[in-house]
């Protein structure tokens, strides 16, 4: 019989264990696509980031610019909460690594300001509410 268990990446789980995950802010999605961009906020200096969905790596160690990185998520009741969290790999040459994140949904946007270091991670939450639903009460 064939094991099936997921390993977890142990460097992966050691960059969010070992560094406080801090919650930047929760967002209310009201649609199931959700685009969310990552800039570099201020001067362009080189940050390095990589980024956490859920505790799965969808970015690795991508500098931030003014070019926008990508990363869609999907909602929807059967899976309505979702984490990202970002990760300096470097602090640029302007500490501490600085990023700006639009999320875009449906007719919704957020600007999040993000600031991470070696020490810190930022988490931003994403809980998705059925259009015309009760908004759940954020901590």
């Amino acid at each position: 019989k064939k094991d099936l268990t997921v390993k977890p990446n142990t460097k992966t789980q050691g960059l969010l264990r070992s560094r406080e995950n801090n919650l930047v802010q929760t967002l209310q999605i009201t649609s199931e696509d959700v685009i969310v961009k990552l800039y570099d906020n201020g001067e362009i200096d080189d940050d390095t980031i990589s980024v956490y969905l859920d505790k799965k790596l969808v970015l690795s160690k991508k500098r931030l610019s003014a070019a926008a990185l990508s990363i869609n998520l999907k909602m929807d009741e059967s899976n309505p909460d979702h984490e990202l969290i970002m990760v300096a790999e470097n602090l640029g040459r302007i500490p501490p690594n600085t990023s700006l994140m639009i999320v875009t949904a449906g007719d919704q946007r957020y600007e999040v300001r993000i600031t991470s270091t070696e020490q810190k991670n930022a988490m931003v939450r994403f809980k998705y509410v059925k259009p015309g639903g009760v908004p759940i009460p954020l901590p």
